[in-house]
């Protein structure tokens, strides 16, 4: 082989490395909005429950007040979550990174503070985990690649 044609097959296999990193940081990306996503999808519980007290209960003040907190806090997380997404296309590694941060404090918090409801949505904490997980692995094997 010539080096004309060396040079052609270095070319085509760099642009296939860099198109492998660019999905990488399209997958990291993708987590956070799935985490975001199943935030919001867990949200939607306490919404409902806080929607159906206020129109159709009377006197149910005490359980409105609670499922209200509820729903702003985990609609809080979820907007917290798809600003790291955003910042995600800057900053991959870093916004997966701080997402994981943020959401294990969160827990920690929980579970210090009411320990009765630290297993509650395990099932939707355990995927908010396993995807935030993800996003740091996708971006540290971005940052890390060659």
């Amino acid at each position: 082989m010539n080096s004309q044609n060396l040079t052609t097959l270095r070319m085509l296999r760099e642009c296939q490395s860099r198109s492998a990193r660019e999905q990488q940081i399209l997958s990291g990306r993708d987590w956070l909005f799935v985490t975001a996503l199943v935030q919001f999808l867990t949200a939607l519980y306490p919404v409902y429950r806080w929607i159906t007290e206020l129109f159709v209960v009377a006197g149910a003040y005490e359980s409105y007040v609670r499922d209200m907190g509820m729903a702003i806090g985990m609609l809080t997380i979820c907007a917290v979550l798809l600003v790291l997404w955003w910042w995600g296309k800057y900053a991959p590694f870093r916004a997966a990174c701080a997402a994981l941060g943020f959401y294990v404090l969160l827990q920690v918090a929980v579970a210090l503070f009411y320990p009765t409801h630290i297993f509650d949505g395990i099932a939707s904490k355990v995927l908010v985990l396993f995807g935030l997980l993800m996003a740091v692995r996708t971006g540290y094997r971005r940052r890390h690649s060659g």
